[in-house]
């Protein structure tokens, strides 16, 4: 029993390797030629892998989105654990949460795959319900950050979270002098727009 536990583990490395290596291939395809525009089979030949060693890991392109959305998860991880820490005030959370956030949505390959996925998420709402949970936990941090007074908090993050993931997008092809100062617009408009007497709550 026991020498057959490298081996399992082994195989079981080997698995998730290729399927983390299937979606990271699946993921440029998506960017590239578009979610509709990439078939099973062009994501194998891709990956270098037979069609049916590709259905033995996903039964379709709706699986490999929801892997993309976990991937998501363990990106955003850092950022949300970071805006989520209360030992540090809210505005300087907000702030630094909103420098890297934009940093993240103005990354090219984030840019159009995101572009892809709420495409298609407009198309099919169980592709959207993949990516609710990480979104919920991303407004209800920031949420977490606005005015003690705010009526409603939740809709005023949504507004936070569009103004920075859409300047983000806006300097995708910016240079970088350009970029910086839009990301510097951005984070002044949301600490005016959240009120200052978050620098000290």
């Amino acid at each position: 029993m026991a020498e057959t536990r490298p081996q399992s583990t082994s195989r079981l490395e080997k698995s998730a390797k290729r399927r983390q290596m299937i979606v990271e291939t699946a993921a440029g395809l998506f960017i590239e030629k578009g979610f509709h525009q990439t078939g099973m089979r062009d994501i194998a030949g891709k990956a270098g892998i037979s069609l049916s060693n590709l259905y033995n890991h996903f039964k379709g392109k709706n699986e490999i989105i929801a892997a993309i959305s976990e991937l998501e998860t363990v990106e955003l991880d850092p950022l949300l654990r970071r805006l989520e820490d209360t030992s540090q005030n809210r505005m300087k959370r907000l702030l630094e949460f909103g420098a890297e956030y934009f940093d993240l949505c103005s990354s090219p390959a984030h840019a159009a795959l995101s572009a892809e996925i709420v495409a298609e998420a407009f198309r099919n709402p169980e592709i959207g319900g993949l990516f609710e949970q990480t979104r919920t936990r991303l407004v209800q941090a920031v949420a977490n950050c606005l005015p003690t007074f705010e009526e409603n908090p939740a809709t005023l993050a949504e507004l936070v979270l569009g103004l920075i993931e859409r300047s983000g997008q806006n300097a995708v092809s910016r240079d970088v002098s350009t970029r910086k100062q839009l990301r510097q617009s951005m984070l002044a408009f949301v600490e005016r727009a959240v009120g200052t007497e978050l620098k000290h709550g």
